[in-house]
This record gives structure tokens, C-alpha cells and sequence, in this order.
């Protein structure tokens, strides 16, 4: 085994045509000197590993104060465009792309939308189906056993359906894995962290239609029949359309009343 190499220390980015950095807008200098530094992380002038110029350097070069660019700099850490390194090597580096972070915005983006039950249903056929679409090139025996043994697992819980419920809807995550793609992983992870509170909110079909459809998924993907997998999970997704619907449509007037009550307001009657 040959040791190993000595990990060069990244150095401060140089660029003979001048300073890559102008001088930020005064009416919105937070957010300009963060659009700078993302445009050229984005357009590939800052690359994976290389520094940033020191806190003084950018201040000077983006003309405003270094408590500025700390600020901007923390900010873009904290959306994993850098890390923030101490020490007399450390400094501000471009960070390496971590589907995590997508991940976590997306999510947090998708926590505050207001969307209806509709939108989402909607939203699930279609990046559920394609999905499959995108795994069925590359679906292989391990993928297929990794599906069966997901739908194994649900079917030994037996008294705790919402338990089952959450090892069901990692089905969509192993699609997206089959796939071999980074940004449909991401994708399906905000899908099954987002379905994970739906299905406790308005709850899910019995856990014998899901596993039969499950089932019958995997049946029809193991034989090649593409067209029948997308029919048996587009159907399934109808259902649970249909019974979300149907619970909200249940849901919203018992909260309207618990509200009323709450704010200690009376309901009103429709005028006839």
C-alpha cells in the first residue's frame, strides 16, 4: 500500500487580468456581494478548493466594510456555496456540490409554499412516473430485491400504520436511486420527507392496497413490462389523489371551527 500523498494547501485565487470582484451597489450591497461570488462559483471562475480572496482583499475590492462581507460570507456557508475554515491556512473556500443542501432547501421551500392537496397529488404523478421513467434503463437485480425487500419490511408491521406508512413511501427513493441520477435522488428525498407529514395529516390507503400495488409494481418491472408498472402506479397515485381530496375536503371545516373557538369568534351562517 503506498503512502499517502501530502495534500497540497489551496492558494489564494489569482487572477493576472485584476480582481474578479466589483464594486457592490449600495441600495442592496448584502445581496450583491453574495449574487457575485454564486455568479462566479455558477460560471466556473471559482472552483471546487480554490479561496477566496481574504475578508480585506473582497472589502476592497467590493468597496463596502468587512463586516459586510463576513456577513455575506456566513450566509453563503450556511447555503453551502463555501466553507469557512480558521486558522492561519484557513479562510473562505468553494464548497463541493452536497445534494444534502439541495435537499434541504428544497424542503424548506416546499414547508413554506402554499400549495393545496391538489397541487401535490399532481406534483407526485408526475415526478413519480418519471422517476420510473428515468430507473428503467438502469434497473437492475438489486435494485428489484432492494424494492422487495422494502415492501417485505412494511408487511411485517402490522399494528402501527403509520410506521408502515413511512417505510412504503421510501419506494420512491429507491426509483429515484435506480436511476443512478444525484439530482432525482434529491428530488425524491423532498418528495419522501414531504409526504412522511401529508400521510400523518390526511392519512394513507390501506396498507394491503399498497403493498398489492407494490407488488404488482415490481412484478411487471421484472418481466419488462414498462407500460403496466406505469399504469399500476399512476392508478395508485389516482387513489390516494381521491382519498386526499376527500379528506381535506372533511378536514377544513372542523379546523375552521377549532380556529373559531380558539380566537373565541362565532361561525357564520351562509347568507340565503
Amino acid at each position: 500500500m503506498s503512502p499517502p500523498t501530502a495534500k497540497k494547501k489551496a492558494a489564494p485565487l489569482q487572477a493576472d487580468s485584476g480582481p474578479i470582484f466589483g464594486p457592490a451597489r449600495p441600495r442592496r450591497t448584502f445581496e450583491e456581494i453574495i449574487n457575485q461570488i454564486k455568479t462566479n462559483i455558477e460560471e466556473g471562475r471559482l472552483r471546487r478548493g480554490d479561496k477566496l480572496p481574504t475578508e480585506r482583499a473582497l472589502a476592497a475590492q467590493l468597496q463596502v466594510s468587512r463586516n459586510t462581507v463576513r456577513e455575506a460570507l456566513r450566509t453563503l456557508e450556511i447555503s453551502g456555496f463555501i466553507i469557512l475554515k480558521r486558522g492561519p491556512a484557513g479562510g473562505a473556500f468553494v464548497a463541493a456540490s452536497d445534494p444534502a443542501v439541495l435537499n434541504s432547501q428544497l424542503t424548506s421551500a416546499l414547508r413554506v409554499t402554499d400549495f393545496s392537496v391538489a397541487d401535490l397529488t399532481q406534483a407526485m404523478r408526475a415526478i413519480t412516473v418519471m422517476l420510473l421513467d428515468a430507473a428503467l434503463p438502469r434497473l437492475n437485480e438489486a435494485d428489484l430485491r432492494a424494492m422487495e425487500a422494502n415492501i417485505r419490511e412494511a408487511e411485517a408491521v402490522i399494528d402501527d400504520p403509520q410506521r408502515r406508512s413511512t417505510i412504503l413511501i421510501q419506494f420512491y427513493r429507491l426509483l429515484a436511486e435506480a436511476s443512478e441520477n444525484k439530482i432525482l435522488v434529491t428530488i425524491a428525498d423532498s418528495i419522501v420527507d414531504l409526504l412522511q407529514q401529508w400521510v400523518v395529516r390526511l392519512g394513507s390507503l390501506g396498507g394491503d392496497r399498497v403493498i398489492k400495488s407494490r407488488r404488482a409494481i415490481v412484478s411487471h418491472l421484472r418481466t419488462g413490462d414498462a407500460k403496466a408498472a406505469r399504469k399500476e402506479l399512476d392508478g395508485y397515485l389516482k387513489d390516494l389523489h381521491e382519498l386526499w381530496l376527500r379528506s381535506e375536503s372533511t378536514r377544513a371545516p372542523k379546523i375552521a371551527t377549532q380556529e373559531s373557538k380558539r380566537r373565541g369568534g362565532t361561525r357564520l351562517k351562509p347568507v340565503t
